[in-house]
């Protein structure tokens, strides 16, 4: 009972993980990167991110890999990957009525963080399946 209600707490932590990063991404645009208000837009999206790969970590080590729980951690690291690639492509090309209001070294920051991340779900797919 307890390895269920683990499992549907790590399933709402990845929820809350993509809601918080699909909501603060666009408001770190309008904020200068050495802004207070900037740095704790970037807390939040830090604490997404380990929300949504504590979820795919969480479920791996209470099923001990196995393949059902694989396949899950899957779909998960995919839903990492477009919202992610989504962050980036959305910072490197705001929409026309925004391009004003945004800060170039914002828009790069909140870019490259949103490919590291992309990238951090590749390696860990490729992780879960190559791990023993």
């Amino acid at each position: 009972m307890q390895l269920a209600i683990l499992s549907l707490l790590s399933i709402i932590a990845y929820i809350g993980g993509l809601v918080l990063i699909l909501r603060i991404s666009p408001r770190m645009l309008g904020a200068a990167f050495d802004e207070p208000r900037f740095m704790g837009l970037a807390i939040l999206e830090i604490l997404g991110a380990i929300l949504m790969f504590g979820a795919v970590v969480i479920t791996f080590a209470v099923f001990n890999g196995a393949f059902p729980i694989r396949v899950l951690d899957f779909v998960f690291l995919v839903g990492i990957f477009i919202v992610s690639a989504r962050v980036a492509l959305y910072s490197f090309q705001p929409p026309a009525h925004m391009l004003r209001r945004t800060h170039r070294v914002s828009r790069i920051i909140t870019a490259a963080f949103g490919i590291f991340l992309a990238l951090a779900a590749i390696f860990y797919v490729v992780q879960i399946f190559t791990a023993s």
